[in-house]
């Protein structure tokens, strides 16, 4: 699945019922639309011509040209691979195929929307901060502290919050020397939002990790990084999806780790955690 129809997903909840309309034949027919005059798209859409113009900028594309090269670069399946998802028919060999499988398109789909430029550039300030501020509520939670034991490793002062008060008492003494990292997969989680705008509003550098865009976690981000996990009737995504959010996570914190002067130092805290967390080999 191209970049484009990625995004196009994630956007959904957020259009309007003619750019649904639209977006539901882009999404039917991305192999045939490279091939499509605008009229054509706008005609099997149930739009104008005027529509499908804006939905491409909307996807953050200047011309419908540009999102029809980007459709037909990469609509193409991939060999090998078919991701459905999960039912109840399923038996239970199915189910673990499709948890697996369902896993490593969230992992491919989110590399495809990653923007490597601004996560490079989020790394940098983190690495300049006073302090970093991990915030996650429910299985966003367990993400923010394992996230913040990581940086924690490479001498930053970084901390995790999963309870509201103490969310925002701590963002409310943030400030321009901050870093705040808010974390949840639908991105509407009130605590976390209310949380990263509060930040935001003290000067704090906001980050945000989610799996949609357009959601009130990205308007209070100055940094927004996007998860992708294909929907199932079994809602499982948000528990799913913390496999793309360490991801994330790990890319931040080896790029931390690969600025950061004197990281080979950690080599060796890593050794004597292994000497203290492992029981030794009987000779």
């Amino acid at each position: 699945m191209s970049k484009a129809e990625l995004t196009l997903k994630s956007l959904y909840g957020n259009l309007s019922r003619g750019q649904k309309s639209l977006a539901d034949f882009l999404l039917a027919n991305s192999q045939k639309v490279p091939s499509l005059s605008v009229q054509a798209i706008a005609r099997a859409g149930k739009v104008s011509a005027a529509t499908v113009s804006r939905l491409a900028r909307k996807l953050g594309y200047r011309t419908l040209r540009e999102l029809k090269l980007e459709m037909a670069r990469e609509s193409a399946p991939t060999p090998g691979y078919f991701y459905r998802e999960i039912g109840a028919e399923d038996s239970e060999e199915e189910l673990i195929d499709k948890v697996f499988l369902g896993n490593i398109k969230s992992l491919e789909d989110t590399l495809k929307m990653l923007e490597k430029a601004q996560l490079l550039a989020a790394v940098r300030r983190i690495l300049q901060s006073r302090s970093v501020l991990f915030l996650g509520i429910g299985s966003s939670g367990f993400i923010a502290r394992e996230a913040a034991m990581r940086f924690s490793m490479l001498g930053l002062p970084a901390y995790a919050f999963t309870d509201a008060s103490e969310m925002y008492f701590r963002c409310s003494t943030s400030g321009q020397r901050d870093v705040v990292i808010g974390i949840s997969h639908s991105g509407r989680t009130q605590l976390t939002v209310r949380a990263l705008e509060l930040a935001k509003a003290n000067g704090a550098l906001t980050i945000g990790i989610s799996n949609y865009l357009r959601s009130p976690l990205q308007a209070a981000s100055g940094y927004f990084f996007c998860t992708s996990f294909p929907e199932s009737r079994v809602r499982v995504t948000s528990l799913s999806s913390r496999i793309a959010q360490l991801g994330l996570v790990d890319a931040l914190y080896l790029l931390a780790a690969r600025f950061r002067k004197g990281s080979a130092d950690y080599e060796r805290i890593n050794a004597r955690m292994e000497s203290l967390l492992r029981v030794p080999e009987k000779s």
